[in-house]
């Protein structure tokens, strides 16, 4: 059997775990991720659960490979949004790291690609198609949209390294 991770580093993301067993059979396990709230000021903010995080990374290894998604700054992000979303990116990197699983920062557009979406500007479009896709591929598993990116992340990750192959074309 081979493990294959997605990672969606948004505190809103997920980790999805891709089972392929040696006939074929596919199944997929999907964990959001964990946070905690923090006092800040006279409100709360979601944090990383960093140790949660960890503990529930090492309970899946083996991992064949994982593909981490790049972040990057978005027009009309603040400062705290932007930082967060680079913290999360560096976050998941030394996870992985500290846990000996191989990896690789994928672009969203190529990851994209390898499960046959097409692209487009709209997010909302977007979102909207990989949740699709992520649901038409394990129609059994209730699924988010924050939590379809980490599913499609898996996919793409096992269609790069031949195990599996692009089942649809989305477009």
């Amino acid at each position: 059997m081979s493990l294959y991770l997605g990672c969606d580093p948004g505190l809103a993301g997920a980790f999805a775990v891709l089972r392929v067993a040696e006939d074929g059979h596919q199944s997929i396990h999907v964990t959001a991720t964990p946070v905690i709230w923090t006092a800040v000021g006279t409100g709360k903010r979601r944090r990383y659960d960093i140790v949660t995080l960890l503990e529930a990374l090492q309970r899946v290894r083996p991992i064949t490979f994982a593909y981490l998604e790049a972040q990057g700054a978005r027009p009309g992000q603040g400062r705290a949004s932007i930082f967060t979303t680079g913290y999360g990116e560096g976050l998941w990197t030394a996870l992985l790291v500290a846990c000996a699983i191989p990896f690789a920062v994928v672009q969203p557009q190529r990851w994209r690609k390898l499960v046959g979406l097409p692209e487009t500007t709209d997010k909302v479009t977007r979102k909207n198609a990989v949740c699709v896709a992520a649901c038409r591929r394990f129609p059994g598993v209730a699924l988010k949209l924050d939590h379809a990116d980490a599913v499609m992340l898996a996919v793409a990750a096992a269609i790069e390294h031949g195990l599996i192959t692009q089942e649809h074309s989305y477009a």
